[in-house]
C-alpha cells in the first residue's frame, strides 16, 4: 500500500488523464438516447467533471476541470474526507477514463435509480459503471432546458436492481452542443429503425440516410 502522498499523486495523474478523455470525447457534445419512440438528451458539461471524479477540491468545478485539462492541477487542490473517501475515487477514476463507452455502445437506461442520498430520474449503465443524471436546472431548481447532466458515477452498484425499471437503448446519436440537429449515429441496434418522433431533431443529411425509418 502506498503512502498518502503517493496515493494522492496517483489520483491526480488519473484525474488529468480523465480530463483529456472528457475533453476529446463527450465534452461539448449532446447525446440523444432513443428507446422505442421515446428519447432524452444528455450533455456532458465541463462543470460536471469534478462530481464524477469522486474527490473533493478547494477549486470551483469549472476551475478544477480547466486546471486538470491543462495538467496543472496540484495535489494540494484535491482532498479526501468522509463525503469524498479515497477508495471511492480510486474505483471511479478508471471508469471515468472509459466514459465514452456510455455514448457509443449498447447501454441500459435505468429509471428512478435509488442511492443512499438521492433518487436519479434517469441513469445510463453498461453494467460495469453507471452515470446518474439530473435535469439541467438553475440554483433555484428551475428547469433550464430538456437536457440531463451527469451528476454521479457509480461502480458496480447494482443500479438496475435499485431502479424502478430498465431498458436497453435502440440508438444513440450525437451533435455538437452549438448545433440544432443531430448529425451522427454513434450506436444502433441491428434491425431497429429510427422512430418518427425524432425526425425533427435530425439534420437533413442524416434524415436522407434513414428514409425507411422515418
Amino acid at each position: 500500500m502506498g503512502t498518502k502522498k503517493s496515493n494522492k499523486l496517483a489520483i491526480r495523474t488519473q484525474i488529468i488523464q480523465a480530463s483529456h478523455v472528457y475533453q476529446n470525447k463527450p465534452a461539448g457534445k449532446v447525446f440523444l438516447y432513443v428507446i422505442g419512440d421515446t428519447f432524452f438528451e444528455v450533455v456532458f458539461q465541463t462543470k460536471c467533471f469534478l462530481h464524477l471524479t469522486g474527490v473533493g477540491s478547494t477549486l470551483s468545478a469549472q476551475d478544477f476541470y480547466e486546471k486538470a485539462k491543462k495538467s496543472i492541477l496540484t495535489t494540494d487542490q484535491i482532498y479526501f474526507d468522509q463525503r469524498h473517501p479515497y477508495y471511492s475515487a480510486k474505483k471511479k477514476l478508471p471508469c471515468l477514463l472509459l466514459l465514452p463507452a456510455l455514448t457509443n455502445s449498447l447501454v441500459c437506461v435505468t429509471k428512478d435509480m435509488q442511492t443512499m442520498t438521492l433518487t436519479y430520474k434517469i441513469g445510463v449503465t453498461n453494467l460495469d459503471f453507471t452515470i446518474g443524471l439530473m435535469e439541467n436546472s438553475d440554483h433555484a431548481g428551475n428547469k433550464i432546458n430538456g437536457w440531463f447532466l451527469p451528476r454521479t458515477l457509480r461502480v458496480k452498484d447494482k443500479s438496475i436492481e435499485k431502479s424502478k425499471s430498465a431498458e436497453f437503448v435502440d440508438f444513440i446519436l450525437a451533435k455538437d452542443a452549438s448545433m440544432d440537429q443531430y448529425d451522427t449515429i454513434t450506436f444502433s441496434e441491428p434491425g431497429k429503425k429510427l422512430p418518427s418522433t425524432i425526425k425533427e431533431l435530425l439534420s437533413p443529411k442524416l434524415s436522407l440516410t434513414q428514409p425507411e425509418a422515418l
